[in-house]
């Protein structure tokens, strides 16, 4: 859990779309993982005080609080944890519905999970938690895993989720969406919804991607219904359902006239092996598959919220 190059720009972003930290509460306490060349760029293209940390305890990094109260105007900067090991001041096992003893519920401008929810098992009541405890008007910012990550927690994110959980609807609105690729510190991905594409928008690659997210609290909604992917839910979509569904101006095709042949031969096996190893070195690329994902210049994004 931590505040990276691609976290710290997502704070920056956020704030330039209305987002306010005065009261911010991070899921899990935030260690900081920039680099002084990252944290000095931001700080030159956004006319940034020098950040000044206390020195850190041997065998621990620095933290998250200096860095919220001195660039993004914090006030109170919590922290929870399911124990106390790093400091955090609010101790409770996410896994468990927030509890009336502690203080959260409407309470705080921010919440930030920044690697945290994939290690919890019952993310339906983390994430209930977590949008619990910011107040209507406020922001929720996610940095998770998403594509070649397997392995580092439970789970890894599809953009599918939080198109359906932040809308308004539910009482939210989703103002962004970015993969981002941990060999890329340049660049960000905005992705397509596919609520609008009215079809899957999908990823295979070949690099460990991030998905950002930040979305706004409109109102309290009271309990809601599980979300339902989006093709399930609407099954009439330009006719296709859920296991055919196109890419955007592709119309569906049937099987290909070479099935039948290279079957008859016995190479259909094989031709579908090497058909999935040119889709892995077209993967290993550090573009990501358009329409449904446009480039964004990191700087120029920074610099366009620069005050």
């Amino acid at each position: 859990m931590g505040i990276d190059h691609h976290n710290l720009r997502l704070l920056a972003h956020a704030q330039d779309l209305g987002a306010g930290f005065g009261r911010t509460l991070a899921i899990g306490r935030q260690a900081l993982h920039v680099e002084a060349r990252s944290l000095q760029s931001l700080q030159r293209m956004r006319g940034l005080p020098p950040l000044k940390q206390p020195p850190a305890e041997p065998g621990r990094p620095a933290y998250f609080e200096p860095l919220l109260q001195q660039w993004f105007g914090a006030s109170q900067t919590d922290a929870v944890d399911a124990s106390a090991y790093e400091g955090a001041g609010l101790v409770h096992d996410m896994n468990l519905p927030w509890p009336a003893a502690l203080p959260g519920q409407g309470h705080y401008d921010a919440v930030l999970d920044f690697g945290c929810l994939e290690h919890v098992f019952d993310f339906a009541t983390a994430w209930r938690n977590v949008v619990g405890c910011v107040r209507v008007g406020g922001h929720v910012l996610h940095a998770l895993p998403a594509n070649n990550l397997s392995g580092h927690g439970f789970y890894q994110f599809s953009p599918e989720l939080f198109f359906n959980l932040y809308q308004p609807g539910r009482g939210f609105e989703l103002q962004a969406l970015y993969l981002a690729l941990t060999a890329d510190g340049r660049h960000w991905w905005r992705v397509a919804s596919p609520l609008e594409r009215r079809r899957r928008v999908t990823l295979c690659n070949g690099h460990e991607a991030y998905l950002l997210v930040v979305a706004r609290k409109l109102r309290e909604a009271g309990p809601q219904p599980p979300p339902q992917q989006s093709d399930y839910a609407h099954s009439d979509w330009q006719g296709l359902g859920p296991a055919t569904s196109a890419p955007a101006g592709q119309a569906r095709r049937g099987p290909s006239r070479l099935q039948a042949p290279l079957a008859a031969l016995g190479l259909l096996d094989a031709a579908r092996r090497a058909r999935a190893r040119w889709q892995a070195l077209r993967g290993a690329a550090l573009a990501l598959p358009g329409p449904d994902h446009e480039r964004v210049g990191l700087d120029a994004l920074m610099r366009r919220g620069a005050r």
